[in-house]
């Protein structure tokens, strides 16, 4: 409904005035023709969702196979669905690793290593038993021979090494050696966590290059990684190890989605998404979209896959009304959603401007309000 102050009149429309103002107002009514004649051509036109790439590429989603449709739709089904399961890793996400540890026969026979402590018994004489610990170089130091290697070889190599040494010096010595402490590379595992129970957990967090540090592993490439690839990494990196350590992953804080709303919404600006959601869903924690708002042609800006921005044009009335999943999606990260104006309401806005501020003469003023 349009609402006209201060109006001499229709029957002065056109007529001369000793102002010449009748020029102006043939002026008015042509503006005012083609403003009507906009609105009425806004009005007919249709908003179909598309994708158009920085090339200007446009891919329409009507145009799309049924096969791909079918895809688009199910992969947002899963992400709404699977939550978390589909969330991808991304730096700063503190996750809680719990490690669950098995003590496996090992398939070849124990090496000595550092710090593990043997007992060396001479049969047929006590004098020379002791019982040692290996220390870091490896090392062993015994009376008559001196120094030898024992970290590296089985018990039995070392026993032999030792007999045969200690036979130019002794008379056909027999030597047994026991393991008194081992110190196994998962007794160091569990060293390393601090304690000796069976499973434990620690909090990590993604670092700023997208790694995750975790005990006896190399830095793991994590961001971009669902919560379960991340973790059968993990687990494969440990059996490549040769330890016996399974893990399974809680997130504790999930960095939001700097995902910002604005345009024709209730309350624009940023939302936090910590979890998958669709651009619905984004505009509707936004507060939704205000009667001004056109909802057949939302623009979603984001960068894509391949490192491309993207603008997404989706119809969310046909989403809502006609079940339309696949011109929807899943919101990535670092995105822009913008609501414009409807056409109607856009042409008002401009018409208020026109009639507002540019047409005024002579105490003679005009304004215009559409309720729409």
């Amino acid at each position: 409904m349009t609402r006209l102050t201060g109006w001499p009149g229709a029957e002065q429309i056109g007529q001369p005035c000793a102002d010449g103002s009748a020029r102006r107002f043939r002026v008015l009514n042509w503006a005012l023709a083609l403003i009507l004649l906009s609105v009425g051509l806004s009005a007919c036109g249709s908003d179909r969702s598309y994708e158009r790439a920085s090339d200007g590429s446009t891919v329409y989603i009507d145009q799309l196979s049924d096969a791909a449709k079918e895809e688009a739709r199910q992969k947002i089904v899963q992400s709404l669905t699977q939550g978390i399961a589909v969330y991808d890793v991304g730096i700063g996400d503190e996750l809680e690793i719990f490690f669950h540890l098995a003590r496996k026969p090992t398939p070849g026979q124990y090496v000595i290593s550092p710090a593990d402590e043997l007992r060396i018994e001479f049969l047929g004489g006590t004098d020379n038993n002791r019982t040692v610990e290996v220390p870091p170089d490896g090392r062993i130091s015994l009376p008559l021979i001196g120094p030898v290697m024992a970290a590296g070889q089985t018990v039995d190599a070392l026993a032999r090494q030792l007999q045969e040494r200690y036979s130019h010096v002794l008379t056909e010595p027999k030597i047994t050696i026991n393991l008194t402490k081992t110190h196994s590379a998962l007794d160091n595992f569990i060293g390393l966590l601090g304690t000796s129970t069976k499973g434990r957990s620690l909090l990590d967090k993604v670092l700023p290059d997208g790694t995750l540090s975790l005990p006896r592993l190399p830095p793991l490439a994590a961001s971009g990684r669902t919560l379960p690839e991340l973790q059968r990494e993990i687990d494969a990196a440990y059996a490549a190890s040769d330890l016996a350590v399974s893990v399974s992953l809680v997130p504790r804080t999930l960095r939001t989605g700097a995902t910002l709303v604005i345009g024709e919404v209730r309350k624009p600006g940023r939302v936090q998404l910590d979890r998958p959601a669709t651009v619905l869903m984004a505009v509707a924690q936004a507060g939704g979209v205000l009667r001004t708002g056109s909802m057949s042609a939302v623009r979603l800006f984001y960068v894509g896959e391949d490192g491309e921005p993207r603008v997404r044009s989706i119809n969310l009335t046909e989403v809502l009304d006609d079940l339309r999943l696949e011109d929807d999606m899943i919101v990535p990260p670092n995105s822009i959603i913008y609501v414009p104006p409807t056409k109607l309401a856009a042409t008002g806005r401009f018409l208020d401007s026109v009639l507002r501020d540019i047409l005024r003469y002579q105490g003679f003023a005009i304004g215009g309000g559409f309720s729409l």
